[in-house]
Protein backbone atom coordinates (compact mmCIF):
# COMPACT_ATOMS: atom_id res chain seq x y z
CA UNK A 1 0.00 0.00 0.00
CA UNK A 2 1.39 3.55 -0.68
CA UNK A 3 -0.10 7.33 -0.54
CA UNK A 4 -1.67 9.10 -3.28
CA UNK A 5 0.60 10.98 -5.88
CA UNK A 6 -1.05 12.90 -8.72
CA UNK A 7 -1.43 10.12 -11.29
CA UNK A 8 -3.42 8.17 -9.37
CA UNK A 9 -6.16 10.19 -9.94
CA UNK A 10 -6.45 8.21 -13.63
CA UNK A 11 -7.57 4.98 -11.47
CA UNK A 12 -10.34 6.87 -9.66
CA UNK A 13 -13.66 5.68 -9.76
CA UNK A 14 -16.91 6.23 -8.06
CA UNK A 15 -20.67 5.66 -7.93
CA UNK A 16 -23.78 7.94 -9.25
CA UNK A 17 -27.54 8.16 -9.77
CA UNK A 18 -29.24 4.66 -8.19
CA UNK A 19 -32.60 4.69 -9.84
CA UNK A 20 -34.82 1.63 -8.41
CA UNK A 21 -36.78 -0.46 -10.99
CA UNK A 22 -40.69 -0.44 -10.03
CA UNK A 23 -41.82 -3.43 -8.34
CA UNK A 24 -38.50 -5.60 -9.17
CA UNK A 25 -36.19 -4.96 -5.95
CA UNK A 26 -33.19 -4.05 -7.95
CA UNK A 27 -31.52 -0.88 -8.61
CA UNK A 28 -29.72 0.66 -12.16
CA UNK A 29 -26.81 2.56 -11.29
CA UNK A 30 -23.94 4.60 -13.22
CA UNK A 31 -20.36 3.36 -12.69
CA UNK A 32 -18.08 6.01 -13.91
CA UNK A 33 -14.01 6.36 -14.17
CA UNK A 34 -10.99 7.51 -15.91
CA UNK A 35 -9.28 6.63 -19.22
CA UNK A 36 -5.94 7.32 -18.48
CA UNK A 37 -5.06 6.98 -22.49
CA UNK A 38 -7.60 9.47 -23.73
CA UNK A 39 -7.61 11.56 -20.55
CA UNK A 40 -11.26 11.55 -20.75
CA UNK A 41 -13.94 10.06 -18.24
CA UNK A 42 -16.19 7.16 -19.50
CA UNK A 43 -19.25 5.48 -17.59
CA UNK A 44 -22.13 2.65 -17.82
CA UNK A 45 -24.97 1.09 -16.05
CA UNK A 46 -24.97 -1.39 -13.61
CA UNK A 47 -27.31 -3.38 -12.05
CA UNK A 48 -27.94 -4.86 -8.55
CA UNK A 49 -30.22 -6.02 -6.06
CA UNK A 50 -31.61 -3.77 -3.76
CA UNK A 51 -31.20 -6.51 -0.86
CA UNK A 52 -28.05 -7.14 -1.64
CA UNK A 53 -29.11 -10.69 -2.73
CA UNK A 54 -27.19 -10.61 -6.09
CA UNK A 55 -23.61 -9.38 -7.74
CA UNK A 56 -23.69 -6.56 -9.41
CA UNK A 57 -23.79 -6.86 -13.45
CA UNK A 58 -22.98 -4.54 -16.08
CA UNK A 59 -25.72 -3.59 -18.11
CA UNK A 60 -24.13 -0.93 -20.77
CA UNK A 61 -20.75 -1.32 -22.69
CA UNK A 62 -19.24 2.39 -21.47
CA UNK A 63 -17.27 2.28 -24.65
CA UNK A 64 -17.99 6.19 -23.79
CA UNK A 65 -20.25 7.21 -21.60
CA UNK A 66 -23.59 6.33 -20.90
CA UNK A 67 -25.77 7.85 -18.24
CA UNK A 68 -29.09 8.51 -16.45
CA UNK A 69 -30.90 5.87 -16.26
CA UNK A 70 -34.73 5.81 -15.85
CA UNK A 71 -36.91 3.11 -15.59
CA UNK A 72 -40.26 2.79 -17.38
CA UNK A 73 -43.61 2.69 -15.21
CA UNK A 74 -43.26 -1.28 -15.59
CA UNK A 75 -39.72 -1.70 -15.18
CA UNK A 76 -39.22 -3.72 -18.34
CA UNK A 77 -37.51 -1.37 -19.98
CA UNK A 78 -34.66 1.12 -19.25
CA UNK A 79 -33.92 4.23 -20.98
CA UNK A 80 -30.49 6.45 -20.78
CA UNK A 81 -28.46 8.59 -22.47
CA UNK A 82 -25.24 7.25 -24.69
CA UNK A 83 -22.49 8.69 -26.61
CA UNK A 84 -21.73 6.27 -29.17
CA UNK A 85 -19.25 5.11 -32.19
CA UNK A 86 -18.00 8.49 -34.21
CA UNK A 87 -20.95 10.82 -32.59
CA UNK A 88 -19.80 14.11 -29.99
CA UNK A 89 -23.40 14.31 -28.49
CA UNK A 90 -25.12 11.53 -26.55
CA UNK A 91 -28.52 10.66 -27.41
CA UNK A 92 -31.39 9.05 -26.47
CA UNK A 93 -31.53 4.95 -26.12
CA UNK A 94 -33.94 2.36 -24.09
CA UNK A 95 -32.71 -1.26 -23.38
CA UNK A 96 -35.31 -3.62 -23.09
CA UNK A 97 -33.90 -5.43 -19.91
CA UNK A 98 -35.32 -8.97 -21.01
CA UNK A 99 -33.27 -9.06 -24.09
CA UNK A 100 -32.13 -7.54 -27.03
CA UNK A 101 -30.19 -4.52 -27.87
CA UNK A 102 -30.62 -0.57 -26.71
CA UNK A 103 -32.24 0.94 -29.32
CA UNK A 104 -31.64 4.59 -30.54
CA UNK A 105 -34.61 7.18 -30.38
CA UNK A 106 -33.19 10.66 -31.43
CA UNK A 107 -30.94 12.08 -33.61
CA UNK A 108 -29.89 15.52 -31.64
CA UNK A 109 -27.50 18.26 -31.74
CA UNK A 110 -27.12 18.61 -28.27
CA UNK A 111 -27.00 15.98 -25.89
CA UNK A 112 -30.34 15.31 -23.85
CA UNK A 113 -31.27 15.48 -20.28
CA UNK A 114 -33.29 14.70 -17.55
CA UNK A 115 -35.64 12.13 -18.63
CA UNK A 116 -38.82 11.76 -17.80
CA UNK A 117 -40.88 8.55 -18.61
CA UNK A 118 -44.80 9.15 -19.35
CA UNK A 119 -47.04 6.96 -16.68
CA UNK A 120 -48.03 5.01 -19.43
CA UNK A 121 -44.86 4.46 -20.90
CA UNK A 122 -45.38 5.42 -23.97
CA UNK A 123 -43.23 8.79 -24.14
CA UNK A 124 -39.95 10.17 -22.50
CA UNK A 125 -39.48 13.79 -22.19
CA UNK A 126 -36.63 15.50 -21.74
CA UNK A 127 -34.33 18.57 -22.01
CA UNK A 128 -32.49 19.81 -24.33
CA UNK A 129 -30.48 23.04 -25.82
CA UNK A 130 -31.62 24.31 -29.14
CA UNK A 131 -29.23 26.12 -31.41
CA UNK A 132 -28.97 29.35 -33.58
CA UNK A 133 -28.90 28.34 -37.15
CA UNK A 134 -25.42 29.95 -37.01
CA UNK A 135 -23.93 27.15 -35.32
CA UNK A 136 -24.64 25.17 -39.36
CA UNK A 137 -21.50 27.29 -40.49
CA UNK A 138 -18.80 25.12 -39.55
CA UNK A 139 -16.12 27.80 -40.39
CA UNK A 140 -16.56 30.06 -36.65
CA UNK A 141 -14.26 32.79 -39.12
CA UNK A 142 -17.70 33.08 -41.40
CA UNK A 143 -20.56 32.89 -38.89
CA UNK A 144 -21.84 36.36 -38.09
CA UNK A 145 -20.83 37.77 -34.60
CA UNK A 146 -22.86 37.31 -31.70
CA UNK A 147 -25.26 39.69 -30.40
CA UNK A 148 -26.65 39.25 -26.92
CA UNK A 149 -29.22 41.47 -24.93
CA UNK A 150 -29.43 39.67 -21.89
CA UNK A 151 -26.89 38.91 -19.04
CA UNK A 152 -27.51 35.17 -19.17
CA UNK A 153 -25.71 34.29 -22.14
CA UNK A 154 -22.87 31.85 -21.25
CA UNK A 155 -22.31 29.71 -18.63
CA UNK A 156 -19.12 27.43 -16.91
CA UNK A 157 -18.95 23.91 -18.35
CA UNK A 158 -21.92 24.43 -21.10
CA UNK A 159 -20.79 27.06 -23.21
CA UNK A 160 -22.54 30.01 -24.98
CA UNK A 161 -26.41 29.72 -23.96
CA UNK A 162 -27.51 32.81 -25.65
CA UNK A 163 -27.90 31.51 -29.03
CA UNK A 164 -28.80 27.89 -27.75
CA UNK A 165 -31.62 28.06 -24.89
CA UNK A 166 -32.94 24.81 -23.15
CA UNK A 167 -36.17 23.89 -24.42
CA UNK A 168 -38.93 20.06 -23.04
CA UNK A 169 -39.09 17.87 -25.96
CA UNK A 170 -41.36 14.70 -26.23
CA UNK A 171 -40.12 11.40 -27.98
CA UNK A 172 -42.39 8.38 -28.48
CA UNK A 173 -40.82 5.36 -27.56
CA UNK A 174 -41.80 3.53 -30.42
CA UNK A 175 -40.66 5.97 -33.17
CA UNK A 176 -41.95 8.95 -34.76
CA UNK A 177 -40.27 12.21 -34.66
CA UNK A 178 -39.61 14.59 -31.71
CA UNK A 179 -41.59 17.12 -30.47
CA UNK A 180 -40.31 20.58 -28.74
CA UNK A 181 -42.98 21.48 -26.55
CA UNK A 182 -40.90 24.63 -25.27
CA UNK A 183 -39.24 27.25 -27.11
CA UNK A 184 -38.93 31.12 -26.55
CA UNK A 185 -35.44 33.22 -25.15
CA UNK A 186 -35.42 31.18 -22.16
CA UNK A 187 -34.39 28.77 -20.24
CA UNK A 188 -36.49 25.28 -19.65
CA UNK A 189 -36.11 22.06 -16.86
CA UNK A 190 -36.69 19.53 -15.32
CA UNK A 191 -39.89 17.92 -16.75
CA UNK A 192 -42.07 16.12 -15.00
CA UNK A 193 -45.40 14.27 -16.11
CA UNK A 194 -48.54 14.55 -14.59
CA UNK A 195 -50.13 10.83 -13.18
CA UNK A 196 -52.75 11.61 -16.40
CA UNK A 197 -50.40 12.61 -18.66
CA UNK A 198 -51.93 15.42 -19.58
CA UNK A 199 -49.78 18.26 -18.30
CA UNK A 200 -45.93 18.35 -17.04
CA UNK A 201 -44.52 20.51 -14.90
CA UNK A 202 -41.38 22.64 -15.90
CA UNK A 203 -38.88 25.07 -14.48
CA UNK A 204 -38.45 28.01 -15.96
CA UNK A 205 -38.19 32.09 -15.79
CA UNK A 206 -40.39 33.97 -18.30
CA UNK A 207 -40.72 37.15 -17.17
CA UNK A 208 -39.39 40.04 -19.57
CA UNK A 209 -36.31 40.83 -16.68
CA UNK A 210 -35.79 37.30 -15.71
CA UNK A 211 -32.07 36.80 -16.59
CA UNK A 212 -31.98 39.98 -13.80
CA UNK A 213 -34.66 39.35 -11.68
CA UNK A 214 -33.07 35.79 -11.67
CA UNK A 215 -36.77 34.62 -9.97
CA UNK A 216 -37.53 30.74 -11.12
CA UNK A 217 -41.13 29.62 -11.50
CA UNK A 218 -43.09 26.09 -11.89
CA UNK A 219 -45.02 26.05 -14.94
CA UNK A 220 -47.58 23.36 -16.25
CA UNK A 221 -47.20 22.78 -20.03
CA UNK A 222 -49.91 20.89 -22.00
CA UNK A 223 -47.81 17.03 -23.48
CA UNK A 224 -49.49 17.41 -26.17
CA UNK A 225 -48.17 21.41 -26.58
CA UNK A 226 -49.32 24.90 -25.67
CA UNK A 227 -48.51 28.17 -23.83
CA UNK A 228 -46.89 27.59 -20.96
CA UNK A 229 -49.22 28.37 -17.32
CA UNK A 230 -47.47 29.77 -14.30
CA UNK A 231 -48.04 27.68 -10.75
CA UNK A 232 -46.04 30.01 -8.49
CA UNK A 233 -46.22 32.85 -7.71
CA UNK A 234 -42.63 34.50 -9.03
CA UNK A 235 -41.22 35.39 -5.43
CA UNK A 236 -38.25 32.82 -5.10
CA UNK A 237 -36.50 30.21 -6.74
CA UNK A 238 -38.06 27.10 -7.48
CA UNK A 239 -36.71 23.95 -8.94
CA UNK A 240 -37.18 19.83 -9.36
CA UNK A 241 -41.16 19.32 -9.47
CA UNK A 242 -42.56 16.12 -9.20
CA UNK A 243 -46.22 14.88 -8.66
CA UNK A 244 -48.25 13.08 -6.16
CA UNK A 245 -49.48 10.18 -7.69
CA UNK A 246 -52.85 10.79 -7.15
CA UNK A 247 -52.02 14.37 -9.06
CA UNK A 248 -53.81 16.51 -6.34
CA UNK A 249 -50.32 18.21 -5.06
CA UNK A 250 -46.25 18.83 -6.80
CA UNK A 251 -43.74 18.92 -4.34
CA UNK A 252 -40.57 21.05 -5.39
CA UNK A 253 -37.44 22.95 -4.37
CA UNK A 254 -37.88 26.60 -3.26
CA UNK A 255 -35.55 29.22 -2.38
CA UNK A 256 -37.18 32.22 -0.55
CA UNK A 257 -36.66 35.87 -2.32
CA UNK A 258 -34.90 36.99 -5.56
CA UNK A 259 -31.21 38.87 -5.17
CA UNK A 260 -31.04 37.87 -1.70
CA UNK A 261 -28.55 35.34 -1.39
CA UNK A 262 -28.02 33.34 0.39
CA UNK A 263 -31.22 31.34 1.31
CA UNK A 264 -31.29 27.60 2.16
CA UNK A 265 -33.05 25.44 -0.73
CA UNK A 266 -36.58 23.92 0.93
CA UNK A 267 -39.40 21.63 0.12
CA UNK A 268 -42.62 22.97 -0.39
CA UNK A 269 -45.42 21.76 -1.94
CA UNK A 270 -48.63 23.90 -4.28
CA UNK A 271 -51.40 22.08 -5.70
CA UNK A 272 -51.56 22.34 -9.47
CA UNK A 273 -53.78 25.44 -9.98
CA UNK A 274 -51.26 27.61 -7.49
CA UNK A 275 -53.29 27.42 -4.33
CA UNK A 276 -51.75 26.38 -1.14
CA UNK A 277 -47.93 26.48 -1.41
CA UNK A 278 -46.45 25.33 1.80
CA UNK A 279 -42.75 24.95 2.92
CA UNK A 280 -42.16 21.72 4.87
CA UNK A 281 -38.42 21.98 6.01
CA UNK A 282 -37.90 25.20 7.48
CA UNK A 283 -37.61 23.60 10.66
CA UNK A 284 -34.45 22.34 10.01
CA UNK A 285 -32.44 25.57 9.01
CA UNK A 286 -30.65 23.42 6.90
CA UNK A 287 -30.29 23.68 3.07
CA UNK A 288 -32.35 21.37 1.55
CA UNK A 289 -30.98 21.75 -2.13
CA UNK A 290 -26.92 20.39 -1.86
CA UNK A 291 -24.48 21.36 -4.69
CA UNK A 292 -23.81 20.05 -6.86
CA UNK A 293 -27.46 19.19 -7.33
CA UNK A 294 -28.17 15.31 -6.59
CA UNK A 295 -32.02 15.55 -7.74
CA UNK A 296 -35.35 16.33 -7.82
CA UNK A 297 -37.28 15.09 -4.58
CA UNK A 298 -38.81 11.83 -4.33
CA UNK A 299 -42.13 10.71 -3.39
CA UNK A 300 -43.02 7.61 -1.64
CA UNK A 301 -46.28 7.19 -0.74
CA UNK A 302 -47.47 10.12 1.52
CA UNK A 303 -43.63 11.28 2.23
CA UNK A 304 -41.38 13.27 0.14
CA UNK A 305 -37.38 12.27 0.29
CA UNK A 306 -34.80 14.84 0.21
CA UNK A 307 -31.16 15.68 0.62
CA UNK A 308 -29.49 18.05 3.14
CA UNK A 309 -26.06 19.96 3.40
CA UNK A 310 -25.42 19.25 7.56
CA UNK A 311 -21.88 20.13 9.23
CA UNK A 312 -19.87 19.13 6.34
CA UNK A 313 -22.32 15.63 5.80
CA UNK A 314 -24.98 15.22 3.02
CA UNK A 315 -27.64 13.51 4.26
CA UNK A 316 -31.03 11.87 3.29
CA UNK A 317 -34.27 12.72 4.84
CA UNK A 318 -37.86 12.34 4.30
CA UNK A 319 -40.97 14.89 5.68
CA UNK A 320 -45.12 14.17 5.37
CA UNK A 321 -46.36 16.17 2.29
CA UNK A 322 -48.94 16.93 5.03
CA UNK A 323 -46.43 18.15 7.30
CA UNK A 324 -45.17 17.50 10.34
CA UNK A 325 -41.40 17.00 11.71
CA UNK A 326 -38.67 15.69 9.16
CA UNK A 327 -37.03 12.45 9.49
CA UNK A 328 -33.72 11.20 8.82
CA UNK A 329 -33.25 8.40 6.66
CA UNK A 330 -29.39 7.93 6.19
CA UNK A 331 -26.91 9.65 8.47
CA UNK A 332 -23.27 9.02 9.46
CA UNK A 333 -19.91 11.08 8.06
CA UNK A 334 -20.00 10.67 4.54
CA UNK A 335 -21.57 12.48 1.72
CA UNK A 336 -24.80 11.24 0.00
CA UNK A 337 -24.25 12.05 -4.05
CA UNK A 338 -27.57 10.47 -5.25
CA UNK A 339 -30.17 8.35 -3.91
CA UNK A 340 -33.89 7.43 -4.69
CA UNK A 341 -36.82 5.86 -2.20
CA UNK A 342 -39.71 3.72 -3.46
CA UNK A 343 -42.15 1.88 -1.14
CA UNK A 344 -40.13 2.17 1.79
CA UNK A 345 -36.86 1.28 0.21
CA UNK A 346 -34.39 3.82 0.15
CA UNK A 347 -30.94 3.08 -1.38
CA UNK A 348 -28.12 5.95 -1.91
CA UNK A 349 -24.59 6.22 -3.18
CA UNK A 350 -22.30 7.91 -1.46
CA UNK A 351 -18.45 8.71 -0.66
CA UNK A 352 -16.55 9.04 2.60
CA UNK A 353 -13.05 10.76 3.36
CA UNK A 354 -11.15 6.90 2.67
CA UNK A 355 -14.30 5.56 -0.08
CA UNK A 356 -14.18 6.62 -3.29
CA UNK A 357 -18.29 5.78 -3.56
CA UNK A 358 -20.32 2.75 -3.51
CA UNK A 359 -23.86 1.81 -3.38
CA UNK A 360 -25.71 1.24 0.01
CA UNK A 361 -29.00 0.14 1.07
CA UNK A 362 -29.78 2.20 4.76
CA UNK A 363 -28.22 -1.02 6.21
CA UNK A 364 -25.74 -2.82 3.91
CA UNK A 365 -23.23 -1.35 1.48
CA UNK A 366 -23.84 -3.28 -2.16
CA UNK A 367 -21.36 -2.87 -4.16
CA UNK A 368 -17.23 -2.68 -3.97
CA UNK A 369 -15.53 -1.00 -7.38
CA UNK A 370 -13.77 0.62 -5.29
CA UNK A 371 -11.92 -1.97 -3.64
CA UNK A 372 -9.12 -2.33 -5.95
CA UNK A 373 -7.65 1.24 -5.92
CA UNK A 374 -8.54 1.76 -1.78
CA UNK A 375 -6.63 -1.51 -1.17
CA UNK A 376 -3.86 -0.64 -2.81
CA UNK A 377 -3.08 3.32 -0.93
CA UNK A 378 -2.99 4.03 2.29
CA UNK A 379 -5.25 7.27 3.50
CA UNK A 380 -5.53 9.64 6.00
CA UNK A 381 -7.87 10.16 7.63
CA UNK A 382 -9.28 13.68 8.30
CA UNK A 383 -9.54 14.19 11.85
CA UNK A 384 -12.27 17.03 12.61
CA UNK A 385 -12.06 19.88 15.15
CA UNK A 386 -13.61 22.93 16.26
CA UNK A 387 -12.02 26.20 16.39
CA UNK A 388 -13.79 29.20 18.32
CA UNK A 389 -13.70 32.77 17.13
CA UNK A 390 -13.71 35.80 19.44
CA UNK A 391 -17.34 36.00 20.03
CA UNK A 392 -17.76 32.43 20.89
CA UNK A 393 -18.67 31.03 17.75
CA UNK A 394 -17.74 27.22 16.94
CA UNK A 395 -16.16 26.78 13.15
CA UNK A 396 -15.78 23.05 12.30
CA UNK A 397 -12.65 22.53 10.94
CA UNK A 398 -10.42 19.70 9.95
CA UNK A 399 -6.65 18.68 9.31
CA UNK A 400 -5.46 15.97 6.95
CA UNK A 401 -2.25 14.76 8.56
CA UNK A 402 0.55 13.85 6.57
CA UNK A 403 0.54 10.14 5.55
CA UNK A 404 3.03 9.05 6.95
CA UNK A 405 2.99 11.30 10.22
CA UNK A 406 5.23 11.20 12.78
CA UNK A 407 4.01 12.21 16.19
CA UNK A 408 6.26 15.09 17.58
CA UNK A 409 7.62 16.46 14.07
CA UNK A 410 6.68 19.38 12.15
CA UNK A 411 5.32 19.47 8.50
CA UNK A 412 4.45 22.43 6.25
CA UNK A 413 0.65 22.93 6.21
CA UNK A 414 -1.63 24.09 3.61
CA UNK A 415 -5.11 26.05 4.38
CA UNK A 416 -7.01 25.64 1.99
CA UNK A 417 -10.41 27.72 1.83
CA UNK A 418 -13.85 26.72 -0.34
CA UNK A 419 -15.19 29.21 -2.77
CA UNK A 420 -18.63 30.04 -3.23
CA UNK A 421 -19.08 31.07 -0.73
CA UNK A 422 -22.71 29.27 -0.10
CA UNK A 423 -20.98 25.58 0.01
CA UNK A 424 -19.45 23.46 2.17
CA UNK A 425 -16.64 21.20 2.47
CA UNK A 426 -17.61 17.62 2.71
CA UNK A 427 -16.66 14.57 4.86
CA UNK A 428 -16.30 13.24 1.06
CA UNK A 429 -13.76 11.46 -0.62
CA UNK A 430 -10.62 14.53 -1.32
CA UNK A 431 -8.03 13.11 -3.95
CA UNK A 432 -6.36 16.79 -3.60
CA UNK A 433 -6.28 16.57 0.31
CA UNK A 434 -5.11 12.91 0.15
CA UNK A 435 -2.25 13.78 -3.05
CA UNK A 436 -1.04 16.73 -0.43
CA UNK A 437 -0.31 14.05 2.69
CA UNK A 438 1.20 11.96 0.36
CA UNK A 439 3.65 14.70 -0.40
CA UNK A 440 4.32 14.88 3.44
CA UNK A 441 1.53 18.52 3.87
CA UNK A 442 -0.90 18.36 6.48
CA UNK A 443 -3.97 20.57 5.03
CA UNK A 444 -6.23 22.46 7.14
CA UNK A 445 -9.77 23.00 5.79
CA UNK A 446 -12.99 24.62 7.24
CA UNK A 447 -16.55 25.94 6.83
CA UNK A 448 -16.25 29.21 8.30
CA UNK A 449 -19.32 32.04 7.90
CA UNK A 450 -20.98 31.82 4.73
CA UNK A 451 -20.67 28.28 4.36
CA UNK A 452 -23.57 26.15 3.64
CA UNK A 453 -24.47 23.36 5.91
CA UNK A 454 -25.36 25.30 9.05
CA UNK A 455 -28.31 27.34 9.89
CA UNK A 456 -29.38 30.45 7.32
CA UNK A 457 -27.93 32.60 9.39
CA UNK A 458 -24.45 31.55 9.47
CA UNK A 459 -24.30 31.15 5.58
CA UNK A 460 -26.09 35.03 5.30
CA UNK A 461 -23.34 36.52 7.96
CA UNK A 462 -20.95 37.39 5.57
CA UNK A 463 -23.46 39.30 3.44
CA UNK A 464 -21.73 43.07 2.72
CA UNK A 465 -24.29 45.92 3.05
CA UNK A 466 -26.84 46.83 0.19
CA UNK A 467 -29.09 50.36 0.24
CA UNK A 468 -30.40 50.61 3.32
CA UNK A 469 -29.46 48.14 5.19
CA UNK A 470 -26.87 48.26 8.51
CA UNK A 471 -23.42 46.71 8.54
CA UNK A 472 -21.70 44.79 6.64
CA UNK A 473 -20.31 41.46 7.34
CA UNK A 474 -16.92 41.53 10.03
CA UNK A 475 -19.06 43.55 12.54
CA UNK A 476 -20.76 43.49 15.49
CA UNK A 477 -24.08 44.12 14.18
CA UNK A 478 -23.96 41.21 11.75
CA UNK A 479 -22.27 38.98 13.83
CA UNK A 480 -25.31 38.87 16.09
CA UNK A 481 -27.35 36.17 16.05
CA UNK A 482 -25.09 34.43 13.76
CA UNK A 483 -23.11 31.97 16.31
CA UNK A 484 -22.77 28.78 14.93
CA UNK A 485 -25.08 26.03 16.83
CA UNK A 486 -23.83 22.01 16.90
CA UNK A 487 -25.12 20.12 14.22
CA UNK A 488 -28.47 18.92 13.81
CA UNK A 489 -29.89 17.22 16.74
CA UNK A 490 -30.41 14.33 14.23
CA UNK A 491 -27.38 13.96 12.71
CA UNK A 492 -24.34 11.72 13.47
CA UNK A 493 -22.58 13.51 16.21
CA UNK A 494 -19.36 11.28 17.40
CA UNK A 495 -16.77 12.01 15.47
CA UNK A 496 -16.75 15.24 16.25
CA UNK A 497 -13.53 16.70 18.21
CA UNK A 498 -12.87 19.96 19.72
CA UNK A 499 -9.48 21.06 20.64
CA UNK A 500 -8.82 19.41 23.58
CA UNK A 501 -5.62 17.70 24.20
CA UNK A 502 -4.12 14.89 22.23
CA UNK A 503 -2.82 11.81 23.94
CA UNK A 504 0.78 13.74 24.00
CA UNK A 505 -0.12 16.45 26.08
CA UNK A 506 -0.62 19.34 23.10
CA UNK A 507 -3.73 19.93 21.88
CA UNK A 508 -4.90 19.92 18.53
CA UNK A 509 -5.43 23.02 17.60
CA UNK A 510 -1.59 23.82 18.58
CA UNK A 511 -0.50 21.30 16.69
CA UNK A 512 -1.93 22.87 13.84
CA UNK A 513 -0.21 26.15 14.64
CA UNK A 514 3.08 24.04 14.86
CA UNK A 515 2.68 22.96 11.69
CA UNK A 516 1.38 25.76 10.06
CA UNK A 517 4.55 27.71 11.69
CA UNK A 518 6.66 25.53 9.94
CA UNK A 519 5.14 25.91 6.81
CA UNK A 520 5.60 29.87 6.82
CA UNK A 521 9.23 29.39 7.70
CA UNK A 522 9.56 27.41 4.52
CA UNK A 523 7.06 30.15 2.63
CA UNK A 524 9.73 32.30 0.91
CA UNK A 525 11.79 29.33 -0.51
CA UNK A 526 8.37 28.15 -1.56
CA UNK A 527 7.48 31.56 -3.34
CA UNK A 528 10.92 31.84 -4.69
CA UNK A 529 10.35 28.07 -6.24
CA UNK A 530 7.45 29.76 -7.79
CA UNK A 531 8.54 33.06 -8.86
CA UNK A 532 11.18 31.04 -10.88
CA UNK A 533 8.47 28.62 -12.63
CA UNK A 534 6.75 31.61 -13.50
CA UNK A 535 9.30 33.44 -15.05
CA UNK A 536 10.37 30.40 -17.11
CA UNK A 537 6.63 29.98 -18.55
CA UNK A 538 6.49 33.21 -19.61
Amino acid sequence: MGAMVPEDVYALSGVADPRLRPGGGEVAYVVWWIDGEDKEYRSAIWLTAADGSTAPRQLTSGAKRDSSPRWSPDGTRLAFTSSRGEQKTSQLYVLPLEGGEARKLTDLKEDPSELAWSPDGTRIAFASRVRDEGYEEEDERKRAPRRFTRLNYKLDNVGWTGDRRQHLFVVDVDGGETAQLTSGDFEDSSPAWSPDASDIAFVSARDDDWDTKLASDVYLVASAGGEPRRVTAGDGGCGSPIWSSDGSTIAFTYSEGTLDWPRHGQVAVISPDGSGMRVLTADLDRNCTPHPPLREPAWDGDRIVFAIEDGGNTHVYSVAAAGGAPERLVGGEQSVNGYDAAGGTVVYTATSATSTGELHAVDKQLTHHGAPFTQAHTFSEPERFTARSEDGSEVDCWIVRPTAFEEGRRYPTLLSIHGGPFTQYSTGFFDEFQVYAGAGYAVVYANPRGSSGYTEAWGRAIRGPSSGEGPGWGTSGTRTGSRQPARSARSTTSSRRTARATSSGRSRASSVRSCTTTSMRGSSTHRRRTRRRSRRRS
